[in-house]
């Protein structure tokens, strides 16, 4: 497991909670890996309490399972969450890309821009995590234009289902087309043309169920089903 250091004010239960958000959909926390609380609480040298709530509010959203007298368990990919996870952020996130392509402002574009230049950079050195961490910014700063940012909190608990799919798609995906797909949100975005700005990011958001039949084959022991 990464253990990244924790960050000014961040309380150790929120620590505790993104640490293993992270982990998880890096896959560094496998699906099917047992978890102990008290080992996690050592890793993070914090107390037991706010790994158990971290815990507790992770299986709410079913990405956790906690078994009685043997710890908690990292859950197989179910593709019906994976599937209820994507309408989640399609239906919210497509509603905020459209805000965004009326609200953004010059400096919001070049933002995004560079944004992609560097996704670009990231995918010729194969640098799938930097790529990720760009891939991530670019939909979080729609969030941010349109000043959504609660919407953006709420969605990404839910969203670890569909994340988790998502780096399993990095891996024998073409990068490519994922940079493609963006510029397309960007373009409408500079011609201020909302409806085609939700458009692509529909299109963007669903087409990761194409590689779904190659992801199983080769990863069969990460699925529920």
């Amino acid at each position: 497991m990464t253990i990244p250091e924790k960050l000014d004010r961040e309380t150790n239960h929120d620590y505790a909670l993104r640490v293993l958000q992270e982990n998880i959909v890096s896959l560094d926390l496998k699906p099917g890996s047992m978890l102990s609380e008290q080992e996690l609480a050592t890793q993070l040298n914090i107390s037991r309490t706010p790994v158990h709530e971290a815990l507790q509010e992770l299986a709410n959203t079913k990405i956790i399972e906690v078994i009685p007298q043997r710890g908690s368990l990292v859950s197989l990919i179910d593709m019906a969450l994976v599937e209820e996870s994507c309408f989640i952020r399609s239906a919210i996130e497509g509603a905020v890309t459209e805000q965004a392509c009326q609200k953004a402002s010059a400096q919001d574009i070049e933002s995004l821009e560079e944004n992609v230049v560097l996704q670009e950079f990231y995918f010729g050195k194969q640098n799938l995590d930097k790529f990720m961490e760009f891939d991530n910014r670019f939909h979080q700063t729609m969030y941010k234009i349109a000043g959504r940012m609660l919407c953006y909190y709420t969605v990404q608990l839910m969203n670890i289902h569909h994340a988790r799919f998502r780096t399993l798609r990095l891996h024998i995906s073409n990068t490519e087309r994922i940079i493609t797909e963006h510029r397309a949100i960007l373009d409408a975005i500079k011609q201020k043309d909302n409806r085609k700005a939700r458009q692509e990011f529909s299109n963007h958001i669903n087409g990761m169920f194409v590689d779904e039949k190659e992801i199983r084959r080769k990863y069969p022991d990460y699925f529920r089903n």
